[in-house]
């Protein structure tokens, strides 16, 4: 991850728990989005919920469980801006040691439903961030 990364912080709640008592998968995913509407908030100055925008692509590799009473770090980073759509990489770590890296690539959509071109403001603001 580069300096411009940016990074949002996530308590581990109860409800995030399986049975066997670790972070369930699907909540790192919920962790990715979290994060991501942070920085969209933050950095595009647009709420998530308004975007337009739907996941196209989701990856994740796990590395290691995620135990109660922790803190995720979640770094977000752009790697690609395309016409229609943008994509993010991800780093959740806990002290320091990596427990999971994913890659969503979203894609905004029209009033149809097609996919439609990005706000030049988005991408002034993902830009300067992109990875080598």
């Amino acid at each position: 991850m580069s300096a411009d990364e940016y990074t949002h912080e996530i308590e581990v709640q109860y409800r995030d728990l399986d049975p066997r008592a670790h972070v369930n998968h699907a909540v790192y995913v919920s962790y990715m989005e979290q994060a991501k509407g942070r920085y969209m908030a933050d950095v595009l100055e647009v709420d998530l919920s308004e975007a337009g925008t739907v996941v196209g692509h989701l990856e994740v590799d796990f590395r290691s469980p995620v135990e109660p009473g922790e803190t995720v770090s979640v770094a977000v980073r752009p790697v690609d801006v395309g016409e229609t759509s943008f994509t993010l990489e991800y780093t959740l770590t806990v002290d320091c040691q990596v427990v999971a890296t994913g890659t969503t690539v979203s894609v905004r959509l029209g009033e149809d439903g097609r996919p439609a071109a990005l706000p030049e403001v988005w991408r002034d603001g993902l830009e300067p961030r992109r990875g080598e």
